[in-house]
């Protein structure tokens, strides 16, 4: 009989020992497997249109898109903006490391750990760099829908704010200079 309560104790710390799981309604998201399957082409095919129709100025130039590049321009939008609003809704943000090259972590970027740690630290704020991609994916979503060039343009081109400020702050080593801080982008 005396077993039985020892017994318990032993357990009960061994189950302390684990990692919480979420409940399993939460929602989760991969930070690595968003970035790489959904957002990632999503914006490449964001900025191969918009560069195939860049007129002399740098502008977006509407002559060059037939309805099919608008099409597309508006799909990946829409794309984009799920996948963002998908990482700004989740229960759960579990990081996803960097491309490791050679097996090793890329000078400057941080481990699977590290990006954890930093998001741990400050989930409203991952949460808010991905809420305002979502807005600035659907603001190129409208943009798109009304065929207006100088819109979709100047949209297209501020995707890359969120993007460039959520890197700093999660995937970079904080003590370390940032692609074109001192040290040649990869």
């Amino acid at each position: 009989m005396r077993q039985a309560p020892a017994l318990l104790a032993v357990l009960g710390a061994l189950a302390s020992c684990q990692t919480a799981q979420p409940p399993a309604h939460a929602s989760l998201v991969d930070t690595r497997e968003a970035m790489v399957a959904r957002v990632n082409p999503a914006v490449a095919v964001i900025w191969d249109i918009t560069n195939e129709a860049l007129g002399e100025g740098g502008e977006l130039d509407p002559a060059l898109m037939d309805d099919a590049a608008w099409t597309r321009l508006r799909e990946a939008a829409q794309k984009l903006e799920a996948a963002s609003r998908t990482m700004a809704d989740a229960d759960v943000i579990r990081a996803g490391g960097p491309n490791l090259v050679d097996g090793k972590v890329p000078e400057g970027a941080a481990s699977r750990a590290e990006i954890q740690a930093m998001i741990d630290a400050d989930p409203a704020g991952f949460r808010a760099e991905a809420r305002d991609l979502a807005e600035r994916a659907r603001l190129l979503v409208d943009a798109a829908r009304g065929r207006d060039g100088a819109a979709a343009g100047h949209r297209a081109a501020e995707i890359n704010e969120p993007c460039q400020s959520c890197h700093t702050r999660y995937w970079y080593k904080q003590d370390s200079p940032q692609p074109g801080e001192g040290r040649p982008s990869a």
